[in-house]
């Protein structure tokens, strides 16, 4: 190998060892740099001082907030800074935070009061951020305190206004309260959701008037969350039940005896239904299969009635549309042979009067020419009777399995409520409830809409 070719390869290695060498320097040196640019970005934020105090802010003898305070600068020519408090108990942890600019030369001062939301151990912690990297240059444990509680954590209550058994119409109220004053104070609210009520309402209103929720088993349920996690639940339980229909007897004097003679209907109510609240009404159907009605009358005179059997209704309605009948026949013989000209008038056609019994002076007679045929005819139509009545009722057993699908058809339709809130009762009864609160039932009976008055 000539000596030219030898320069030129010694050449060539003492290049590549400069530039190994040159290559592990500048590793070497990097960390370094890194770590001299982190400790100036470090030092140019400064917190010259910083402190937690508890303190008796009611002056009732327990420290109930602490106040933190602080004095940060910069030795830079301007700097953006973060500053973070922290308290926390067992149960929340809580951030405060303060963000500025900063001029080289400016100091800003930190106060932040934390009102203790509960009692026990409160630590706090002071944390200053370089905002243009995203680092904690300063994060310091300002100590343990402990404290009694200055703000009421979210409460919830549902009071019940109504008597110890509620009835549809009855007086009934809920008074509903809500409060927060943790998350009033830091501003950080949640809302209050109810369920189990049968029509919407509002996050606040009250009281609830359930006096024209239809009947059934309730059970309320109010939910709160603030933006804290801080969160409460309310349960209020009450039974409506359906309001009972109408109690009353009808108190007849002059059955059975002799037109123009005193006889008349009076309604006597039982306790707990209230007369002049109902509404009356009879339905009279006389000898000849004449109807009348009377309505809104509690005694009816029947002195001036004709001979004969009268079929007679009385029916209380109550306000909340329950009804009570109670069927009777009155009876009224012919008139006396002294009676006067009215009463005969009255009493109408005699060919139409029932017959009288004569009683003791009645005496039998045999339905044939003697006892025995007469007994044997008797017997025999007995069989014939008897024989009639199986045949018609096995028709009748086929009449019912044939319209079995029939009457399936005829089963109640739900009806339409025209768009309004609607809601089925434990007894069947739909309900609907109008814009302006009122509430309408259906009259399954007429195929309509009514108005419930409670």
């Amino acid at each position: 190998m000539s000596d030219s070719k030898k320069s030129c390869s010694n050449m060539g290695v003492r290049w590549m060892r400069e530039r190994l060498l040159a290559l592990g320097l500048a590793l070497l040196i990097v960390p370094l740099l890194s770590g001299m640019a982190s400790a100036q970005d470090a030092s140019h934020i400064v917190i010259n001082d910083s402190r937690a105090d508890h303190l008796d802010e009611d002056s009732d003898g327990d420290f109930d907030i602490v106040r933190v305070t602080a004095s940060i600068g910069t030795t830079a020519i301007s700097a953006e800074i973060a500053v973070e408090v922290i308290a926390e108990n067992e149960d929340l942890s809580i951030s405060f935070w303060n963000n500025t600019s900063l001029a080289g030369g400016e100091t800003f001062n930190i106060q932040t009061t934390i009102k203790a939301w509960a009692d026990g151990d409160f630590d706090v912690w002071l944390r200053v951020w370089d905002a243009e990297t995203g680092t904690v240059v300063h994060d310091a444990h300002l100590g343990s305190h402990t404290l009694v509680a200055s703000l009421t954590p979210p409460i919830l209550s549902m009071q019940l206004e109504s008597a110890p058994l509620i009835f549809t119409g009855d007086t009934c109220l809920v008074h509903r309260v809500s409060s927060d004053q943790v998350g009033a104070h830091y501003g950080t609210m949640g809302v209050v959701s109810i369920q189990g009520v049968p029509w919407w309402v509002g996050e606040h209103e009250t009281p609830l008037d359930c006096s024209r929720w239809p009947a059934g088993d309730y059970t309320l349920t109010e939910h709160y969350r603030n933006g804290l996690g801080m969160s409460t639940s309310m349960s209020l339980s009450f039974r409506i039940h359906v309001h009972p229909p109408p109690a009353f007897a009808v108190n007849v004097t002059g059955r059975a005896t002799e037109a123009g003679t005193p006889c008349e209907m009076i309604i006597e109510a039982a306790e707990g239904t209230q007369m002049p609240e109902m509404g009356v009404r009879w339905t009279l159907i006389d000898p000849a299969q004449q109807g009348l009605h009377i309505d809104a009358e509690a005694r009816v005179d029947c002195t001036m009635w004709a001979p004969g059997v009268h079929k007679v209704r009385a029916t209380l309605t109550s306000p909340q549309g329950r009804e009570t009948t109670v069927a009777l026949n009155l009876v009224r013989l012919p008139p006396a042979d002294d009676a006067s000209i009215e009463v005969r008038n009255a009493s109408g056609d005699p060919d139409r009067w029932p017959s009288v019994s004569q009683g003791a002076e009645y005496e039998p007679e045999p339905l044939l020419f003697n006892p025995a045929a007469s007994i044997a005819a008797v017997g025999v139509g007995g069989f014939i009777i008897a024989l009639l009545v199986g045949i018609l009722a096995s028709r009748m057993i086929d009449r019912e399995s044939k319209t079995e699908d029939e009457m399936w058809e005829d089963a109640p339709v739900t009806p339409d409520s025209d768009g309004l809130p609607s809601h089925v009762d434990e007894s069947g009864i739909h309900w609907r409830q109008q814009p302006d609160g009122q509430v309408d039932w259906w009259d399954a009976e007429t195929a309509q809409w009514l108005r419930f008055q409670g």
